[in-house]
């Protein structure tokens, strides 16, 4: 049975006193409070670590949740209530003195800054946390970017890398589904044919090699050319869905230096092409001169 009196002093029956000591002790221990345990002690201290730094902010969830272990069930909520806390905010502060108060990288806490962003990175898990820490990134996030984003740059930027990084599994799932079809069509054509060699000349069986070289050669292209579009309609999807316009020029000139590539093989191959035709060709030409 757990009561408390006016004065906020908690006291607890003589059954429980000292299972309950031990919990609290415990907490405060895994927490690094070095404070006084008294639900009066905690709520000044709340009071006093009411602003907006990291530290604060950490400090203000380590008392948070020393006092809510303290009071009776029920009775946390109207306390916060009574400082002006949220309930939800409340458990913000509580989840981030957890997961960040064992971080002893101060250059993190440096990075992180201010309270808004300390609670933005809420939405990591312990190894993301950890490769910040040892200079790593999420995405394309890392401490120097946090230190200068403001909290709203800050929540974009891991809402993106998060649907940045389910983007480019959905597109791999895809694309590799879509290369496994071509790959078994491309070793069913290869195939070779069931046929007696006795039934062949010397001539047939070498005529038969050659288109299948360049059958083979035909379908590996293809097979290419499709790997490149999907890779680049990915590309353009990404532009669109994120705004990054700025690359669209890029994106461009690399795509038509890619067919210019390809009109080069006719001069390589030795095979005259009429890429003017193959556009646009003759009966096309008639139809719109009509």
């Amino acid at each position: 049975m757990v009561e408390v009196t006016q004065d906020g002093v908690t006291v607890i029956s003589e059954k429980n006193v000292t299972q309950h000591a031990q919990k609290l002790g415990v907490l405060a221990t895994q927490l690094g409070y070095d404070g006084t345990l008294t639900v009066g002690a905690l709520e000044d201290e709340i009071r006093f670590y009411q602003q907006r730094t990291v530290e604060a902010c950490l400090e203000l969830g380590k008392r948070l949740l020393l006092l809510k272990e303290m009071t009776p069930h029920g009775e946390f909520k109207q306390r916060i209530a009574m400082l002006n806390i949220h309930e939800r905010t409340a458990q913000r502060f509580m989840s981030a003195s957890l997961k960040f108060s064992k971080s002893d990288n101060l250059s993190f806490l440096k990075a992180v800054g201010n309270q808004s962003k300390l609670l933005e990175l809420l939405v990591l898990d312990d190894d993301e946390v950890k490769a910040l820490e040892q200079g790593g990134s999420i995405g394309d996030i890392n401490l120097d970017d946090i230190d200068r984003m403001t909290a709203s740059e800050l929540r974009k930027a891991l809402r993106d890398a998060r649907s940045n990084e389910t983007a480019k599994d959905n597109i791999i799932k895809k694309k590799d589904e879509k290369l496994n079809e071509l790959d078994a069509e491309l070793t069913k054509l290869q195939a070779p044919a069931k046929v007696k060699e006795k039934a062949e000349t010397a001539k047939q069986q070498l005529s038969q090699s050659a288109l299948s070289e360049i059958q083979s050669a035909t379908l590996t292209l293809f097979n290419d050319i499709a790997r490149f579009t999907n890779r680049c309609q990915a590309v353009a999807e990404t532009i669109e869905e994120h705004g990054l316009y700025h690359l669209q020029e890029q994106y461009e000139t690399s795509i038509v230096a890619s067919f210019q590539q390809i009109a080069e093989l006719s001069t390589t191959l030795g095979v005259q092409i009429d890429f003017e035709n193959m556009v646009t060709p003759a009966w096309l030409q008639a139809e719109q001169g009509n």
